[in-house]
């Protein structure tokens, strides 16, 4: 997630289709988070103060696959991850490009759109529909009977996930396949990541690729390798 002056987003007004099942987050992130998550006295756990968004980009649209024949017929869908830079936190650790909401985003999609865009060079042409964990993230940290748990598991409920950041801000973050209008154009922004590859689900799942280089796949957390495996099954429905 880089630092870019408001006249660099011109990327929060581009026009992409989304899926009917990301409708809600169609609102900007401040709306979003007015809307789904409750800030109470300092003497309760707070809930999110953050909204982030991973964009999850495979080699081909999900439209492709119609069914078993043609998962026969055609060769495995390949995923985009990148490596963090070296100087960053988590150094040459592998993600999927993404990253914190701002508060002018034109709503929670464009800010995935946005992110990559500057993180990978592709201009998003559809953004959904959302990838959720199958367990909720081992990040949430409040107690039971409250009003920060109660929007923390909603948030759950709609698929985020939860982390610190170094500061101690909770930040609940979604995942969305998306479909860029170009795959071929990769172009990373040196100072936040530093290589990319296209992987297939075998190589997420062994966290290595295949080949010569034998490229180890060392991702930023458990929940990310998660993410990512539960957007491959998308492709057997």
């Amino acid at each position: 997630m880089s630092d870019q002056e408001p006249s660099a987003r011109s990327v929060s007004f581009v026009t992409f289709t989304s899926d009917p099942s990301v409708q809600p987050f169609c609102l900007s992130p401040p709306a979003f988070l007015a809307r789904h998550f409750t800030h109470s006295s300092a003497t309760r756990p707070p809930a999110a103060r953050f909204i982030a968004t991973g964009a999850i980009v495979f080699d081909r649209p999900l439209s492709v696959n119609s069914g078993p024949e043609q998962q026969i017929s055609q060769p495995p869908p390949h995923v985009l991850l990148v490596q963090r830079a070296p100087t960053d936190s988590m150094p040459l650790r592998w993600e999927t490009p993404g990253g914190a909401c701002d508060d002018d985003d034109v709503s929670v999609l464009h800010a995935c759109a946005r992110e990559l865009k500057e993180e990978a060079g592709l201009t998003a042409a559809s953004v959904g529909p959302l990838v959720r964990l199958s367990t909720p993230a081992a990040a949430t940290t409040t107690t039971a009977g409250d009003d920060g748990q109660q929007s923390e598991l909603l948030g759950e409920s709609m698929g985020g996930q939860f982390f610190l950041t170094r500061r101690a801000n909770l930040v609940c973050k979604f995942y969305f396949v998306v479909e860029p209008a170009d795959v071929d154009h990769v172009v990373l922004d040196p100072a936040e990541h530093t290589a990319y590859v296209w992987a297939t689900e075998e190589e997420v799942r062994n966290k290595k690729m295949e080949g010569t280089d034998g490229i180890q796949l060392n991702f930023t957390t458990k929940e990310q390798q998660e993410v990512i495996l539960e957007a491959f099954k998308l492709w057997k429905k």
